[in-house]
């Protein structure tokens, strides 16, 4: 009975997490067009200077070069080194880093377990994934308790600390704990694998306490995993590349005309007294403040 729960538990985790995380992403990537920010540097400029090929002479009757090997490198450090956590706030880069290496490395291990219940890894793979485990679930539960002492202790952090994010911790902690005492219990990841490899193919696993225990703590996570801020695992797609360096000239007929024609369109229910409310954004943009007002 406690096996077909958990069957039914895990596949509901992972349909919610992908159907929540796809929903989630198709409202970002319909979103009106963003603020034009026009920082620089951007990532897939070619050369180191910083600059902009809106500082080319003629630069509209020439064509435009972009460096994929740039925006690679930049995401490799962010998503690898978590670069901008290191230069922004050092003090939660050393809970940050292990947090999501191990994050990262429970998914290797997962993936891998798929694997060897699939017959794509050999029996010897399983005590390379045991020591992956074993590493992953001691990173997570290190990062996740440093973490949960600086939202608790630090005030500079107070302020952006809810309750679902001390829970998320929480249960990250834990998860990264079950994990470590999975991979160094009784055969290891064996009976890991041969239990995902029940769950892929729809079957109730035969499962020791502690790996039920991890499986469920692991199903949790996943199933509320789309209402958190830990959506920013693709949505700093859209904040980068759609954001921050979409740097693309306003053409006449383009997507992305069509997309700023329709955002000039939204109406404005500011309450600033130099941007008023009741009109449109294309109002605002050709009109002097209290313009439209003297006209009155």
């Amino acid at each position: 009975m406690l096996e077909t729960a958990l069957l039914w538990w895990v596949w509901l985790a992972c349909v919610v997490f992908v159907v929540g995380n796809g929903l989630r992403a198709l409202k970002y990537a319909r979103a009106p067009a963003h603020l034009r920010w026009d920082l620089y540097p951007v990532a897939h400029e070619p050369g180191d200077h910083g600059g902009s090929y809106l500082e080319q002479k003629e630069w509209w009757t020439k064509p435009r070069k972009k460096s994929l090997t740039g925006e690679v490198r930049f995401m490799a450090e962010e998503i690898l080194l978590l670069r901008g956590v290191w230069k922004h706030n050092r003090a939660v880069w050393w809970g940050s880093l292990p947090f999501h290496w191990g994050l990262y490395g429970l998914i290797v291990t997962t993936a891998g377990l798929a694997g060897a219940a699939a017959g794509f890894l050999a029996e010897p793979w399983l005590a390379a994934l045991a020591f992956a485990g074993l590493l992953s679930g001691g990173l997570l539960t290190l990062g996740s308790l440093v973490l949960l002492w600086l939202r608790w202790t630090d005030p500079r952090l107070r302020p952006y600390t809810s309750p679902l994010d001390l829970m998320n911790l929480g249960l990250l902690a834990v998860l990264g704990g079950l994990s470590v005492a999975v991979a160094a219990g009784p055969g290891g990841l064996g009976p890991a694998a041969a239990a995902v490899g029940d769950i892929v193919r729809f079957r109730p696993p035969d499962l020791p306490p502690l790996l039920a225990a991890q499986m469920a703590v692991a199903g949790l996570f996943l199933l509320y995993f789309p209402l958190t801020r830990m959506v920013h695992l693709f949505a700093k797609y859209f904040t980068y590349h759609a954001v921050r360096w979409d740097d693309r000239p306003r053409e006449r007929g383009t997507a992305l005309d069509r997309r700023l024609t329709a955002a000039l369109d939204f109406g404005v229910d500011w309450s600033a007294e130099h941007v008023g409310s009741g009109r449109t954004w294309a109002e605002v943009a050709t009109t002097l403040p209290g313009e439209d007002r003297k006209a009155e």
